[in-house]
């Protein structure tokens, strides 16, 4: 057998592996519907999350200022909690089984940080700026409403509970940017 034949029959041999692989007609193979409802629930929290990485600057000198600026925080907070929420909600119900008990879980645990951050605006709007002593006072009785926050771990959290859902996480593109894989 001569060496061209030889490499023909290789070419096609490798061409009919790659149609092989490919699925039927040349389409790259159908990815899981559970790993795309879960990246596009990714998407919503990278987007939100890189909102919040913009901490306000805040001179503890000048409590009107520094009022000005952890209610622009809060409130940036807030709205980033409810598009993760619209986010969740606009991806559906996830093709997993106990899929709509997740999302149910993940849903009640960011309602109940979203009013916790909303009653610390509204604590913090009613604060005196222009008394120091009282508005540290007001500060410091935010800590009960914003210490819940600590221990929400978000709502990817609530969801990967659900094995499913953690399976199609560890495939999701966008969810890798949320453990620092790219």
């Amino acid at each position: 057998m001569t060496s061209s034949r030889v490499l023909t029959l290789f070419a096609s041999g490798l061409a009919l592996c790659a149609a092989c692989s490919a699925g039927p007609s040349g389409e790259p193979p159908r990815q899981d519907p559970a790993v795309g409802w879960v990246d596009r629930v990714c998407q919503a929290v990278v987007i939100n999350g890189a909102r919040l990485s913009q901490l306000p600057a805040i001179d503890p000198t000048d409590p009107v200022k520094a009022k000005e600026g952890m209610l622009a925080f809060l409130t940036s907070l807030s709205d980033s909690l409810t598009a993760v929420g619209d986010g969740i909600t606009n991806a559906g119900t996830p093709p997993v089984t106990d899929g709509a008990a997740a999302v149910g879980k993940a849903m009640a645990n960011l309602d109940g940080a979203r009013t916790s951050v909303d009653s610390a605006k509204t604590t913090l709007a009613a604060a005196p700026a222009t008394d120091p002593v009282a508005f540290q006072q007001a500060v410091d009785a935010l800590a009960p409403n914003l210490g819940a926050l600590q221990d929400n771990q978000g709502p990817v959290r609530d969801l990967r509970e659900n094995p499913e859902i953690n399976d199609a996480y560890h495939q999701a593109p966008t969810c890798h940017t949320l453990d620092g894989v790219s």
